[in-house]
């Protein structure tokens, strides 16, 4: 598929998303957190992720454990793909504060994403300044090479 019609299937799915609460740990289309809309989007893509990794998810887990999110996003069946090189469907990661990462989302073309906002639930944001700043990587799972 190329990336233009890709693009207007992202975007279509995308519009389940509208209005959609940010909820901690939230898993369903009655709320999400960053990683549970990660985790709902993919699946329309039969790529399958782990919804957690066995433990509770504290809402200050990163003060105990930063480097819990790496290590489950190392976990994943991906490469890492340079912010030079994105396009949709790539996962991206960020720190937000402190340098920790804590947050995720998803390309859907090579200068959009889509994430789950605390403040603004779910949002589509364009990767410049800001993002860019705190962007720690992205990875790309093998069907989408």
């Amino acid at each position: 598929m190329d990336n233009i019609n890709l693009e207007k299937r992202i975007k279509k799915l995308l519009e389940q998303y509208e209005g959609v609460p940010f909820v901690h740990n939230g898993r369903t289309l009655k709320g999400l957190d960053c990683w549970g809309f990660v985790v709902h989007f993919y699946r329309h893509f039969g790529i399958y992720l782990p919804d957690n990794d066995g433990k509770e998810i504290d809402e200050d887990w990163y003060k105990t454990d930063p480097l819990r999110y790496i290590r489950g996003l190392r976990k994943l069946n991906a490469v890492q793909v340079s912010l030079d090189d994105l396009q949709p469907l790539d996962l991206v990661y960020f720190a937000i504060s402190r340098g920790i990462i804590t947050h995720t989302g998803v390309m859907i073309s090579k200068h959009e994403f889509a994430h789950m906002s605390p403040k603004s639930n779910f949002i589509i944001s364009k990767m410049e300044r800001h993002w860019k700043a705190r962007c720690r990587g992205a990875i790309r799972f093998p069907d989408f090479m």
